[in-house]
């Protein structure tokens, strides 16, 4: 096999402030260097951030939205809105359990793609406070946030029951002394020291799952899970506390602010 010198790409990936780099050749042709560079349709960044890629799904969102617009405009509520959530949305949801935004203006950036499909589909451009809520409440859409948070907890109730290629074994480890704070199949959280560890996805995820109620981790399907998260509150903390299940290096359970 060979391959294109043309086509392959260097990318350092570290957080060091010195770093030592050094030229890459194939063919005789020196590579180029990059600092994100999409893999299987996810930008992938040298900081291993996510600024590259949410870029690039809200663009092609908000460009697929635009036609939709132009086409559709005189079209029912209920077509507008099948266009949307056919046509747009996956271009904000796909991978997106990977990269999942933590910082304020990249979830903005994301929900914002939503709240322009919402007063397209409901043709409502009014600009009182408390507009586009009120519109979303009525398509009965749920944020974006919620449905990424949904969907990493999905793939995890997959990797637990051995539903995809993921080893459970390898990333995830049961709490040895369960607690009236945790659910019976919680696991201790990974200890991280680096922001895009933290905000990856097993370490993101597993305080999220610690706090499902048991009807809901005890789900005989993925889809009964699903169906779950959606039926209501899904954690056993009251919403209006500000704290979570954090199990300890030890195996038992505390709670963090």
């Amino acid at each position: 096999m060979q391959f294109n010198p043309s086509k392959c790409y260097v990318m350092h990936v570290s957080n060091a402030r010195s770093q030592v780099h050094h030229d890459y050749k194939l063919s005789n042709q020196t590579l180029a260097v990059v600092k994100s560079h999409p893999y299987l349709g996810i930008h992938l960044q040298d900081d291993l951030g996510w600024n590259t890629q949410i870029g690039s799904a809200t663009s092609k969102a908000s460009r697929m939205l635009g036609v939709v617009r132009r086409n559709l405009g005189n079209c029912p509520e209920k077509l507008k809105e099948t266009a949307y959530l056919s046509l747009v949305r996956p271009h904000v949801e796909y991978g997106s359990v990977i990269w999942d935004p933590h910082q304020k203006n990249n979830k903005a950036k994301v929900e914002k793609i939503q709240r322009s499909a919402a007063r397209f589909v409901k043709s409502n451009y009014e600009r009182t406070k408390g507009t586009v809520t009120t519109l979303l409440k009525d398509l009965g859409w749920q944020s974006l946030e919620d449905r990424r948070r949904s969907a990493r907890l999905t793939l995890l109730y997959k990797i637990i029951n051995d539903e995809v290629d993921i080893p459970s074994d390898r990333y995830l480890t049961p709490v040895t002394r369960p607690s009236r704070r945790c659910n019976s199949r919680s696991f201790i959280q990974h200890q991280t020291r680096l922001q895009s560890h933290k905000y990856s996805f097993f370490p993101r995820t597993i305080p999220q799952w610690n706090n499902l109620k048991e009807n809901i981790i005890q789900a005989p399907s993925n889809q009964a899970f699903k169906a779950h998260q959606q039926a209501g509150p899904v954690t056993t903390l009251n919403p209006r506390t500000s704290l979570a299940v954090i199990p300890r290096r030890s195996g038992s359970c505390q709670y963090q602010s």
